[in-house]
């Protein structure tokens, strides 16, 4: 694999991963505390819990500028929240592989065979937490209508026009 195909697939797999962490995101709030109590502006927001996908009931950050059916929402939650196990179990192994990788490439007998295998292992497990993600947004995208659809594609692009024309100009 040469320097540019490697390249290319890592901005490719860091935007996918921008575009998914929320996912990895808590969904509810904890029990404990007076409703509204640590919300901004007086809202019910109590803060993420551990191991679930959204902050409260809200969408990804993708879909935060969409106006969303409470239908629309519901699903969008179902399909997160099944998705959640895989995804963290996926990340997980990659974690895993790379800290092994690391630690390996740290030790004095250098084991190329041992190397060759672990980055198989890191490649294995990060493409199939790409994989999974890839087919999370895929399902969350047949919820919305295409007008939805066709409002994330225009933001998409005019997110991406902002980053090849670079930052406005200063006054």
């Amino acid at each position: 694999m040469n320097l540019t195909t490697a390249a290319a697939r890592n901005c490719v797999l860091a935007g996918l991963m921008v575009l998914f962490a929320p996912l990895s995101l808590p969904a509810f709030p904890p029990a404990d505390g007076p409703p509204g109590a640590h919300g901004p502006c007086g809202s019910d927001f109590r803060g993420p819990a551990p191991g679930a996908l959204f902050d409260d009931d809200r969408p990804p950050p993708y879909l935060m500028e969409l106006t969303l059916s409470e239908d629309q929402q519901d699903r969008i939650f179902a399909i997160s929240h099944a998705a959640a196990p895989a995804l963290r179990e996926q990340a997980k192994a990659a974690r895993k592989a790379r800290e092994q990788l690391h630690d390996l490439g740290r030790a004095v007998p250098f084991d190329d065979g041992l190397a060759t295998t672990m980055a198989q292992a890191l490649g294995k497990a990060e493409g199939q937490l790409m994989l999974l993600r890839t087919r999370l947004e895929h399902e969350i995208l047949a919820v919305l209508t295409a007008e939805q659809r066709a409002r994330i594609a225009d933001l998409e692009h005019t997110h991406d026009r902002r980053a090849l024309d670079g930052p406005p100009p200063r006054p």
